[in-house]
């Protein structure tokens, strides 16, 4: 099947375009692993209210949204919108405590993926079906080299994957009545509000220890500003067919930044689920329809 491509791109733009979708799918993953080595001094909950509020904060500053965005009725969306990206990093970080990164990541991406799948009608997506409960079945069986996952880690990481369903769900619907880069920045400042009860609490630590309070920032930084920046100049030079296959990356580069940045190694068994994962988004992408060409993509965060 030919590829969907971005109808102005030439093969330099879609050489730019790999490198800075790659560098902000691998910023996000180091900032995960920064944020969790920062966990004894703020705990899950404080240092996932200190991320998304300082993101936030980030975002507002850099895009400046107008009141004008403000559409009588638009709360209706953005705060379910708002809720979905709380719950998604909230669930994210609770799980990161529990597991290895890469599992928790192969985890969350079980939600869009899922929602890829389900509804579909070709023969084929069985195939990717069959390798998602392949993959969920080799990192949920207890093995010799890591025995059992923490249960609580497990339902935080689905949880998560949840929430990003519900975050595709209703970004899609915001949307379509405002752009893409406010959008974003009015859900990002919404799950900060939402988040404030456990971020609070954190900046005493981050005051008193201003080393590490700079590296929640940097967490801050890494794992939304600069994802969400790059993500945006990536989809200027790619088609949404050339994303997907390396946004499927994304479990595999999380199980490699869990293992040089963390110290957390899988056995081989775990190693195959993610890559089943991984590769049964890839083929889902490779063997889909052309997506119709007012359709939009929405960076996650």
């Amino acid at each position: 099947m030919a590829a969907f491509d971005h109808p102005n791109s030439t093969p330099l733009d879609k050489l730019g375009g790999l490198a800075l979708l790659i560098g902000g799918i691998s910023s996000f993953q180091v900032g995960a692993a920064l944020a969790k080595s920062l966990f004894p001094l703020f705990g899950a909950e404080g240092m996932v209210g200190l991320r998304v509020c300082l993101a936030a904060v980030i975002l507002l500053v850099v895009m400046r949204p107008g009141p004008s965005v403000l559409q009588p009725g638009m709360w209706k969306l953005l705060l379910p919108y708002g809720a979905s990206m709380a719950v998604m990093n909230f669930a994210f970080y609770v799980a990161l405590v529990r597991l290895p990164l890469g599992l928790v990541v192969a985890f969350e991406f079980m939600g869009p993926l899922s929602l890829a799948l389900i509804g579909s009608r070709r023969l084929l997506d069985l195939l990717w079906a069959g390798m998602v409960l392949g993959g969920l079945y080799l990192l949920l069986r207890p093995d010799h080299v890591e025995g059992h996952l923490d249960p609580i880690g497990v339902i935080a990481a689905l949880t998560s994957a949840v929430g990003w369903v519900v975050y595709i769900l209703t970004g899609t619907k915001i949307g379509r009545v405002m752009p893409a880069a406010q959008a974003t920045t009015l859900g990002m400042t919404t799950a900060g509000i939402l988040l404030l009860p456990w971020l609070i609490p954190a900046l005493t630590p981050a005051v008193t220890h201003p080393h590490q309070g700079l590296q929640a920032v940097g967490v801050a930084i890494l794992s939304s500003a600069v994802p969400y920046i790059l993500d945006m100049m990536a989809m200027r030079r790619l088609g949404p067919r050339d994303l997907g296959i390396l946004l499927s990356l994304e479990p595999v580069l999380g199980s490699i930044s869990g293992l040089l940045l963390l110290g957390e190694s899988l056995s081989v068994a775990r190693w195959m689920g993610v890559l089943c994962i991984a590769g049964a988004s890839a083929g889902n992408v490779l063997t889909s329809r052309k997506p119709p060409p007012d359709s939009e993509t929405v960076p996650p965060t």
